[in-house]
């Protein structure tokens, strides 16, 4: 099993701070292509989840619990959300499994219902196959931790369990490569559940190639040194109680518990880094989306 936990140096490179924006594209370029080696290339991404992955999916199962303008698109942030990103950078498609995608994440939902409703739904949909060129991504916790409760009815190890167990069914179907996100809070909730998921993806067999993405490492880092990602509130959400902050782009929270499309635009780019694919990707990359790759900071730095 292959298990990768990306440093946060490397994600900071693709940000190119302070920088023309033509060295930008350069530079992220040649990083992305110098971590490419043999690996197969993705054929398609198929994503469980929460809101943090959710592309829309309430607008067809459940409009009115849409998030309202200024919400996008029925989207959990202001923007397109992580996973779009990725999909597009890779030349893949994330859209909703209810508008007939590869996208099963649904806001709100918790670990358990992933393994127990958006994996079984993946079941029907594909005829008890997994495509093995596929990558699968599994984000999930967040809801969990927001609806516990002082009886712990969702507790840490409970929740990794199920993404566990939803890692194993979709193996035995012939899924074998895995992107993992772990939560980016500091919670003793969380920091329990990260380390728990860390422990349990390093004793799943060998066959299974698995990519950690150290999402609280990046926001902490994030946190920390804001300048280096050109953000300039990193501690209140741009929405509340109604209200829109002035400039979104310099804010990493929307609301106050998910990304701006800024924020998802670094995930998205420390997604992508993690990943090792292949030449002909990296090509395509650089033909249809590098320029994807700046759309980090949509800012022309002078």
């Amino acid at each position: 099993m292959k298990t990768l936990t990306l440093p946060v140096s490397s994600v900071t490179n693709l940000f190119c701070k302070k920088v023309k924006q033509t060295f930008s594209v350069t530079l992220a370029f040649l990083l992305l292509v110098s971590a490419t080696a043999s690996a197969s290339p993705i054929s398609n991404l198929y994503i469980f989840g929460d809101s943090l992955s959710d592309p829309g999916a309430l607008s067809y199962i459940s409009p009115t619990n849409c998030p309202p303008a200024p919400y996008f698109d029925c989207r959990f942030s202001n923007g397109p959300v992580w996973v779009e990103l990725l999909a597009d950078d890779l030349g893949l498609s994330a859209t909703s499994a209810f508008a007939g995608g590869t996208n099963y994440a649904i806001g709100g939902q918790r670990s358990d219902q992933v393994l127990d409703g958006q994996i079984p739904l993946f079941m029907n949909n594909t005829g008890g196959m997994a495509d093995a060129d596929g990558l699968y991504v599994i984000w999930a916790g967040g809801n969990d931790f927001l609806q516990n409760n002082p009886l712990g009815t969702y507790s840490p190890m409970n929740a990794v369990n199920n993404i566990i167990d939803s890692i194993l069914n979709l193996s035995a179907l012939g899924a074998v490569d895995f992107l993992i996100p772990n939560l980016p809070l500091a919670d003793p909730w969380a920091l329990a559940f990260n380390s728990a998921l860390a422990s349990g993806l390093n004793g799943l067999g060998n066959g299974l190639n698995i990519t950690q993405l150290d999402m609280f490492s990046t926001f902490l880092d994030i946190t920390l040194n804001p300048s280096d990602y050109a953000l300039s509130n990193v501690s209140q959400p741009c929405i509340s109680g109604g209200v829109v902050c002035t400039n979104p782009d310099d804010y990493l929270l929307w609301d106050a518990v998910h990304p701006t499309a800024v924020g998802h635009e670094i995930i998205a780019a420390t997604a992508l880094a993690a990943l090792n694919v292949s030449e002909p990707a990296v090509l395509a990359i650089f033909a249809i989306g590098l320029a994807g790759l700046v759309r980090v900071r949509r800012k022309t730095l002078a």
